[in-house]
């Protein structure tokens, strides 16, 4: 499991990327902790599709562990709370 970060922003993406490209050469399976995310910027949401896109194309997906409100919000104003399968928690 990955945790991420407070503060999901473009300065992070690329450690991030790194970290999932790491679990997916293990053969792990991707499950990610929001519970402590309270502000999520487009690029890190962006990551994140391009995940769930990747993952559903092999027949997988996120794992979402915690709640995030921030991220949460952040997804359905861009429109891809079905995409990223994550529940309002408003």
């Amino acid at each position: 499991m990955i945790k991420l970060p407070p503060e999901l922003v473009i300065n992070q993406v690329e450690e991030l990327h790194q970290q999932l490209v790491l679990e997916l050469d293990a053969g792990h399976a991707i499950s990610l902790d929001i519970s402590e995310i309270v502000r999520a910027d487009t690029a890190s949401i962006q990551l994140l599709c391009a995940l769930q896109k990747y993952l559903l194309d092999i027949g997988q997906h996120i794992s979402w562990v915690g709640e995030s409100a921030a991220l949460s919000s952040s997804v359905e104003k861009l429109g891809l709370t079905e995409l990223l399968s994550i529940s309002s928690t408003n």
